[in-house]
Parts: C-alpha cells; sequence; structure tokens
C-alpha cells in the first residue's frame, strides 16, 4: 500500500510584501500570493493526497479583500484536481480566516473557535488512511496550550497534528511543549507560527515548514512547502522542497592586510557564487547583506566607496545576484615593528603592543601596566561591582594578566582610531 503525500505549508501571509527588494525587482512576482499561486501547481504535478496550512496563510483581517481572490483560486485548482485543501487559523488570520472558508468553496478549515476538529483522508479503497488533527486561533492571542483540550480519540489510523504554536517562552501564542507534541500519538506534527523552517522533534516528527516566502533580510536560508509521506503503519518522512523564489543571505568576507578594494571585491564575488550553489533550484533572486571584515590596507578605501559594493550585480544561471545592505568592520593595517619607536602616538601604543605579546621587552613599559592594574582594580572595588561580589562567590579581583588584555585592546583600538585620522595605510 502506498503511502499518502501531504503538502504542507504555513506563514503564507498573503497581502504582505517582502521587505528591502532592490528596486528593479518586481516585489508583485515574489510576492507570498504569487509562491501561493506556484504551490498549487506543484501539488498538482506532483499528484499529493491533500494540502495543509498550519495558519496565518492570510496577513490580517484587513486583507480579506486582496487575499480573497488569491485563496479562492488556488482552492478551485486543487479541488479540480481531486486535493483537498486543509488549513488552521493562526494568530494573523483568526479573525479572517473564518470568513473565508465561509465563503470559499473547497477551503475546509479545522478547529473553528479553538476546538479541535478533524479530517480523514481516504486511500483507493475509500477507508481511513490518515486523520487530520486541527486547532485554530480562535482570537489574535491564546495564552494556554492547545493540548490542554485535545479530546478526539484515537481509532487506530494515523493522526497528523496541525496547529500554529509556539514551542519558544512566549505565552501569548498558543505555547506548547515539544515533549507534550511528542508524546501524543500523533504520527507528526505540522506547526505554523516560527518563519524559520525544520525539524523540532525527529520521532514522531515536528515539523515548523517556516514561511513559505521569505518576507524580510532577518529570515535567511532556504524556504518553501514540505511534504510528509506517511505510510499505512504510521511512518513519515519529511522532504523540504525548496520552493522558495527569494532568498535572503548574509554573506561575511574576511579580508587580509595585503588586499586591495579590488582584491575584496573580487573576493565578494566568488562567495556570492558559492553561496548560489546552496541555494534551491527555484531561486531567482539572492538578496544580500555584505559584511566585510578585517584588518585591511584598503580599510579607508572601503569607507569611502562603500557605494561601489552596495552595486555589486551578479548572474549565476537563473539567480540573479544583488547587495542590498553593507556593513564594513574592517579596520586599518598597521606594520607595528615597522611603527614602534617612532615619536609619536601611534609609535609609543606599537612598541607596547608588541610588548605585550611578548616580541619587545616588557622593562619600558612596566610603569603603564601598573597604572593600568591599579585603575582595574580600583574599579572592581568601586560600589558598581559591591553587588555583584556579594552574590558571586566565584567573583575574584582582576589579576595582571587580564589587565594586560584589557591594555591590549584598548591600545589596539587607539591605534585603529590614529591610523584612520591619519589615513596610514602601511602593510601589517
Amino acid at each position: 500500500m502506498t503511502s499518502l503525500e501531504v503538502l504542507c505549508t504555513a506563514d503564507i501571509h498573503i497581502g504582505r510584501r517582502p521587505s528591502r527588494l532592490p528596486d528593479r525587482f518586481d516585489s508583485a512576482e515574489l510576492s507570498p500570493r504569487q509562491a501561493w499561486a506556484d504551490l498549487a501547481a506543484t501539488a498538482v504535478n506532483r499528484d499529493v493526497d491533500a494540502v495543509v496550512v498550519a495558519g496565518d496563510l492570510v496577513d490580517s483581517e484587513n486583507r480579506y479583500a486582496e487575499a480573497f481572490g488569491a485563496v479562492e483560486s488556488v482552492a478551485t485548482t486543487l479541488a479540480e484536481a481531486d486535493i483537498p485543501l486543509v488549513a488552521v487559523a493562526g494568530n494573523h488570520d483568526a479573525g479572517v480566516l473564518p470568513d473565508l472558508a465561509d465563503a470559499i468553496d473547497h477551503l475546509q478549515l479545522l478547529g473553528r473557535n479553538g476546538t479541535w476538529e478533524r479530517q480523514s483522508l481516504a486511500g483507493e479503497d475509500g477507508e481511513s488512511r490518515l486523520h487530520l488533527d486541527g486547532w485554530s486561533f480562535p482570537s489574535q492571542y491564546h495564552h494556554e496550550s492547545p493540548l490542554a483540550t485535545y479530546d478526539l480519540s484515537d481509532e487506530g489510523v494515523p493522526r497528523l497534528g496541525v496547529v500554529h504554536a509556539d514551542l519558544s517562552d512566549e505565552d501569548r501564542y498558543a505555547p506548547v511543549d515539544v515533549d507534550d507534541l511528542a508524546a501524543s500519538g500523533h504520527v507528526a506534527w505540522v506547526l505554523g507560527h516560527l518563519h524559520v523552517p525544520g525539524r523540532r522533534h525527529d520521532n514522531p516528527p515536528v515539523l515548523y515548514p517556516g514561511s513559505l516566502q521569505p518576507l524580510d533580510p532577518s529570515e535567511t536560508g532556504g524556504h518553501g512547502a514540505w511534504v510528509l509521506s506517511v505510510g499505512a503503519d504510521g511512518t513519515v518522512d519529511t522532504e523540504p522542497l525548496g520552493s522558495a523564489t527569494l532568498h535572503y543571505e548574509e554573506v561575511v568576507v574576511s579580508t587580509t592586510p595585503e588586499q586591495d578594494f579590488h582584491d575584496i571585491v573580487d573576493a565578494a564575488h566568488e562567495q556570492l557564487r558559492d553561496v548560489v550553489t546552496e541555494c534551491g533550484t527555484e531561486t531567482e533572486l539572492l538578496a544580500v547583506n555584505l559584511v566585510i571584515e578585517g584588518r585591511t590596507a584598503a580599510h579607508t578605501d572601503l569607507r569611502s566607496r562603500r557605494g561601489e559594493l552596495e552595486g555589486i550585480e551578479l548572474t549565476d544561471g537563473g539567480t540573479a545576484i544583488r547587495v542590498i545592505d553593507v556593513d564594513i568592520n574592517t579596520r586599518p593595517s598597521i606594520d607595528l615593528a615597522e611603527r614602534a619607536g617612532d615619536e609619536d602616538p601611534i609609535g609609543y601604543l606599537a612598541g607596547l603592543l608588541r610588548a605585550l605579546d611578548g616580541d619587545e621587552p616588557l622593562d619600558p613599559y612596566q610603569d603603564v601596566i601598573e597604572a593600568a592594574h591599579a585603575c582595574v582594580r580600583e574599579t572592581h572595588e568601586s560600589n558598581a561591582y559591591r553587588e555583584l561580589k556579594s552574590h558571586d562567590e566565584s567573583y575574584t579581583r582582576p589579576t595582571e594578566a587580564e589587565t594586560k588584555d584589557v591594555l591590549r585592546e584598548q591600545a589596539r583600538q587607539l591605534v585603529d582610531a590614529f591610523v584612520e585620522q591619519q589615513g596610514v595605510t602601511a602593510d601589517e
């Protein structure tokens, strides 16, 4: 007997548009609404046995008019292929999804008004092969675990739980405990609310499909629907489809002292192309927050030419790569050995740093080390630390080695500040 395939998704948020897209890209083409329409085609082509939505299909109640056509179109397409569309309401669409379900044929809402409800999927013989147990948000907030009111019977048929709920410490959005889900007797759970996709428990699987299409740069990594294959014996396999056409990512480029501006741009290009190879084949746009860090002679150049980095545009295969933000976290490059001994603040600090690192004698700097150590201890003896010392039995007075670490960091920051002010960019 073949397995039943259930296409699972959540947190579509029809009515919203992804943020921070480059101007030349059509936000409608990369919108959750378009991803939702594409999902119907995937379900039909794959000939799944049902499509399940674990809440927040619609962004909010005031999106009723915009969402109606999108939801009705997908429901009709699926119905023509004899694929049930089953959904529960989440915190964002608690007020609108029941009205949509009343008005749209072939959209089955489970768990209306915060009560558990079941729909069964039958095999070719007409016998129930899988129960879909669902619970919907009755309002925007719900402070109790939905499992506290679960009252559906175990009929010996595999059960798949569907609920919009929070596994974190937030108690306003139907908080649930993963161990309680695992002990419920269901063969798997499909959850909505958290936009980061992935399994939170393996046996039985507790799955967050995550947002169908990422909605802002914080939703990095691959997104899309998942397929659950449920065997007659209750075994479950999960498969991420990676169907999202938009991919946000943070790409960090670590510089070396000898690299100039062009070298760093070339390194960024290479890393961006590497990221594309990890994206799904459906990805049309890779939108990148580019972070450049490290000590480099191009420190000043990078800051003055930031606009060129923000204008990076590449195409790899069918994926467009665009930089949407740039963080320059580099520091100036300086040869400490060359500058040590110079009659200026940089020369003194360079010598101190080399001495702290054991590259020069420490004796000429002993006075400043002792003065720093006295200041550090004086600070730790102040009233500000009294509460800490009274409650932390492991608290000890700072050692000279710890003072040296503080001094080393402060000296390094001062060197960077002086170098940047003077425009010194000698190789380290």
